[in-house]
């Protein structure tokens, strides 16, 4: 009877240290999600993620500078792609003004796909506050924070664009 019981034992921690999901980050939940002018933008999914999918990724220590991409699909009811990218100049947690005054430190979005409007924070105009709560390790990991400010269109004469509630919680790319 014990040996039986031993071996269920052994069986339940071997699956349960198999279906570990810490795995140096290379699996897991990533989301995103904002409001932009009122108008509420998310995505969700599982990593690894394919190309056609929406995605969060964060590049840190080999890049230049560090940076935060947030993508999401097209969607079939109509062209809701979004990209925003924040860039910030150090890997770190805490805040970070991203006004585009200084190198490395921008945030870029783009609303409707490649042809859609873009918006960023053009040397002073605009003004995001970028909130980094947790940051990945070399080795991978969850990146964590929350952000909101003010961008301006890039084409349509500065007219601005409000960023509230967002957060989000990226897979680092090695």
């Amino acid at each position: 009877m014990k040996k039986i019981i031993l071996g269920i034992i052994t069986t339940l921690l071997i699956i349960s240290c198999s279906s570990d999901s810490s795995d140096n980050g290379s699996h897991g939940t990533i989301q995103w999600k904002f409001k932009a002018n009122g108008v509420q933008y998310e995505w969700s999914g599982n990593y690894p993620y394919t190309a056609t999918s929406g995605q969060a990724s964060y590049l840190g220590e080999t890049s230049s500078v560090p940076t935060i991409n947030l993508s999401s699909p097209v969607v079939s009811s109509g062209n809701r792609e979004i990209m925003l990218t924040f860039t910030f100049p150090n890997e770190s947690t805490g805040n970070f003004t991203l006004d585009d005054c200084n190198p490395g430190n921008s945030a870029n979005l783009v609303v409707g796909g490649a042809s859609g409007t873009q918006y960023a924070t053009c040397f002073g105009t605009g003004e995001i506050i970028l909130n980094i709560s947790q940051m990945a390790t070399s080795t991978g990991g969850i990146t964590k924070g929350t952000f909101s400010g003010t961008m301006v269109s890039v084409s349509q004469q500065l007219l601005p664009m409000e960023i509230t509630e967002g957060s989000f919680e990226v897979i680092k790319i090695q």
